[in-house]
């Protein structure tokens, strides 16, 4: 995804140590890993929120709503002529 090589790596590890010091370094795994989670948890959710709505929008739910949208489409076909 990144393509970050050994050496790369080692030069951000290097540099977030300096940075942050050794002290605050559990704490920040945590709250990134925190963070990492909710980004990951919140990707899920609206990914099975667009699948539930192509389920409903490909998949009318009755032959009577199937019928309301093909008229409905033909309508709409005829009204742009």
């Amino acid at each position: 995804m990144f393509d970050v090589g050994g050496g790369e790596l080692l030069l951000i590890i290097l540099a977030v140590l300096l940075l942050f010091g050794p002290k605050h370094l559990p704490e920040l795994s945590r709250t990134l890993g925190k963070g990492w989670r909710q980004l990951q948890k919140a990707q899920e959710e609206l990914r099975q929120q667009l699948r539930e709505l192509s389920a409903e929008i490909v998949e009318p739910s009755s032959p009577g709503e199937r019928q309301q949208l093909s008229a409905r489409m033909s309508s709409s076909a005829r009204d742009r002529r």
